[in-house]
């Protein structure tokens, strides 16, 4: 079969990300493109099951419907895969049905809405990791996570146990130079030494799409013989780890530092993990070259963490970040507005928070619940969701949540608020953070990136001191 695997155009951050949202239409310089790891897994099982495969991540490539619908045309594909996502799902099915041939929709929103995706016109629906029972989808063989016009999905596809078993990630189909995270520094590349997240956060979509709260790991030494190939062919300045916590599994990540110490690869690496690490595990990720650490802080109100649930005490995080900054890594902080519980005097509490906590850099986010989160399910249940349509649903922009003594309104302000806040507080005490988003726009997008982050920065700069009268 030819296989058409697809990360669809439009200004949303989609395949390979963890809160679907809508980009900027204009690239503001801080470019994010996360590595679709889904797509890029699936591709390498469909080759290595014997189709012709080719991958096509519009957002990554700056690619229109048109010039979509002109590749596809070219390619002429058997059966197309694409991922969904609920801001995005409505610009998924235009593009769908503009295709003309058989589409299977995969991803966490799929997930969660098979119905609603089959209703639409979309010839299969996988529930669950789809990376390795695509085959067998693209066939729309009966299988009891694979729904149909003619049968509901009423499993999750069986997740993958040995992780080492399955061919690499199908690097060469894909536009490797575009894939980033804002925290690394220069050109990266990103690999994975674990998959899922044991944690209960009600607002995730890690344990509705995997079907359980899992975790599994990778043998160290399959990892680094996997970063050697990368570091072989693409000569990156960094490696990011996008593990959803590389720090949970203290046994496996002392285990894998060793075997990068061991390897002497001579090139950084940037992990996302717990708030709340060891300080030998610390001491044992910057010896073996970690250069910055990323972490979900969400709240500074502890009946907030309480409700999510998340188990997190705010002390540790400064510790966390104290014991980063004397070691030499840079820090990285999460934080949502709007989920239940919050008041506009806690969300003021979590700005002041986040400000004291002075991580490197760090980031503001609008409580979404999406579609099969159980954050979803409470609020329709109490009546807080204000919108149903999914387009509304973008953390970036605004709340679909309101309550009765803080509204989506006030949600909205308060995360305005905490980005002015952030921003005025790098210009005036932290120029580092400047020096480090100036740097890596024009390592990803030359003299241009520089101007517009620039132009950014000054118009930002303006509203705030507009807001100040």
């Amino acid at each position: 079969m030819k296989v058409l695997m697809l990360n669809p155009p439009g200004p949303y951050c989609r395949a390979g990300s963890r809160w679907p949202h809508r980009r900027p239409i204009q690239s503001v310089g801080i470019d994010y493109h996360p590595f679709p790891f889904g797509l890029a897994y699936a591709a390498s099982r469909a080759r290595a099951d014997g189709h012709a495969v080719r991958v096509l991540d519009c957002i990554a490539l700056g690619m229109s419907a048109d010039a979509l619908i002109a590749q596809v045309r070219e390619f002429n594909p058997d059966v197309v895969f694409m991922e969904t996502s609920a801001p995005s799902f409505r610009g998924d099915v235009e593009i769908m049905r503009a295709i003309g041939q058989p589409c299977v929709a995969g991803g966490a929103h799929a997930t969660a809405t098979t119905r609603e995706h089959i209703q639409a016109g979309f010839a299969g629906v996988i529930r669950g990791e789809y990376d390795q029972v695509i085959t067998d989808a693209l066939r729309l063989l009966p299988r009891p996570w694979l729904a149909t016009k003619t049968a509901p999905a009423t499993e999750h596809a069986p997740l993958v146990v040995r992780l080492d078993d399955i061919p690499w990630p199908a690097w060469d189909l894909l536009p490797m130079e575009k894939y980033n995270d804002p925290i690394c520094r220069g050109r990266s590349v990103t690999v994975l030494s674990s998959r899922g997240c044991p944690h209960r956060c009600s607002f995730c979509t890690l344990a509705p799409y995997h079907g359980g709260h899992d975790y599994r790991l990778r043998d160290p030494k399959a990892v680094c013989d996997e970063i050697a190939e990368l570091i072989r062919r693409y000569h990156p300045d960094e490696i990011y780890f996008d593990d959803d916590s590389i720090s949970l599994n203290r046994k496996h990540v002392l285990a894998l530092c060793e075997e990068l110490r061991r390897r002497r690869f001579g090139v950084p690496f940037s992990c996302m993990g717990h708030a709340t690490v060891a300080h030998d595990v610390l001491e044992a990720m910057a010896a073996a070259g970690c250069r910055a650490y990323k972490f979900g802080v969400e709240s500074a109100d502890p009946d907030v963490l309480r409700q999510i649930p998340k188990a997190l005490e705010l002390d540790d995080v400064v510790r966390t970040v104290h014991d980063c900054r004397r070691l030499g890594i840079r820090t990285h902080a999460t934080f949502v507005f709007g989920l239940p519980g919050e008041t506009r005097e806690s969300a003021m509490k979590t700005i002041e928070f986040a400000l004291r906590l002075r991580t490197h850099t760090l980031q503001f986010a609008i409580a979404t619940p999406y579609p099969g989160t159980a954050l979803y399910e409470h609020a329709r249940g109490k009546g807080w969701l204000i919108k149903e349509d999914w387009n509304d649903f973008d953390p970036a922009a605004e709340s679909v949540l309101s309550y009765p003594d803080y509204s989506a309104a006030d949600i909205a302000e308060m995360h305005a608020l905490a980005w002015r806040r952030w921003q005025w507080h790098i210009l005036t005490r932290q120029p580092g953070t400047l020096f480090h988003h100036f740097h890596n726009a024009y390592e990803r997008g030359g003299v241009a990136g520089l101007g517009r982050l620039g132009w950014y920065g000054a118009g930002r700069l303006v509203s705030f001191l507009k807001a100040r009268r």
